[in-house]
Formats: structure tokens, sequence, C-alpha cells
């Protein structure tokens, strides 16, 4: 997910170890893709991003099933499969990129509803909501299975807590 991959380090924290990077939470913006002139939603825009949209055009926005491959300065980052609805990934959708891939619910090109991401080594499976685990869920990592409710992307179980597509600083 362009959004995840560019955006967000995958971080741990188990019994007060930590290791983290993050940055700040960007308006999104449509983008064009140069050659159609046909524009996509892109919640976490970055300087030098452009896109190349394979898909129906209807009133100069993506729409129907297609895909959507991102660049940033010129070097693929990212292609996206599914359903667009007004220039927005919504429903069933893969995101993937170099560091990991969503397969699952999407709204408003973010993953929201049930899914499955995995980041490097480590695998979430359960419920998101504007593109952070939020509800039940499970990350499998080399460490285990870490099973609970997620709340914006952290599980707190005593001393145990865990960061997953967010930094540790912001899981308390």
């Amino acid at each position: 997910m362009k959004r995840v991959a560019g955006t967000i380090s995958l971080l741990w924290l188990w019994l007060g170890c930590s290791a983290a990077t993050s940055q700040a939470v960007q308006s999104g913006a449509f983008v064009a893709d140069p050659e159609s002139g046909c524009k996509v939603w892109n919640p976490h825009p970055e300087a030098g991003e452009t896109v190349h949209w394979f898909g129906s055009c209807v009133d100069g926005l993506a729409q129907g099933k297609g895909k959507l491959e991102w660049s940033r300065n010129g070097v693929p980052s990212e292609r996206d499969e599914g359903e667009w609805t007004l220039g927005r990934q919504t429903g069933q959708g893969i995101q993937q990129w170099s560091g990991g891939r969503y397969d699952g619910e999407l709204l408003n090109g973010e993953p929201n509803g049930h899914g499955a991401m995995t980041l490097q080594s480590s695998r979430y499976e359960g419920e998101f909501r504007n593109g952070k685990p939020n509800g039940d869920g499970a990350v499998t990592n080399y460490q285990g299975v870490f099973k609970g409710k997620w709340q914006d992307g952290c599980l707190t179980d005593g001393k145990r807590k865990m960061a997953f597509a967010v930094s540790s600083s912001t899981c308390r």
C-alpha cells in the first residue's frame, strides 16, 4: 500500500523495546495519469509521485475494475488492483509495494474492513479502519502470534505492547 510503503515503518514494541520512524499525516489529493488525464485519489500524496491507470475513465475519474501503477521520481513503487468509484479505490482489492502487501477491503484507497497486510516479516490479519489495524486482529511474526483488540494500529495487553503500520510513539 503506497500509503504505508512510503510513509510508515513497521515498528515493534515488545516488553519495552522499540524502534521507530514516522511522518505526519498529509491531506489527500487527486492525481492525474499524464497519458490519459484520468484522475485517481491519493490519500497520502508525496512529492515526485505519478500514476498510470489501466481501466475505464468516466468524467475524468477512474471507474470500475482496473489496475493502477504508482511511481516515485520515475521509479515504480506500488501496484494496485481492484475496483474504483469516482477515482477512489473501494471494495475488495490488492495493494502491493516493495516492503509489503495488503489484500482486503478498501475505502478511499485505504484498508477499511477485513483484510491482511504483510510488512517485512510480519503479517496482520483482521479489521482495519482508516488504513490502520482497528478491532479484532492478530499479528504473526518470528516471535509468535499476538491476538487482541487493536486501536489505531496499537495492541496493548498488560506489559505487552505492539505497533503495526504506525509509529511506536503513537501507542501508549
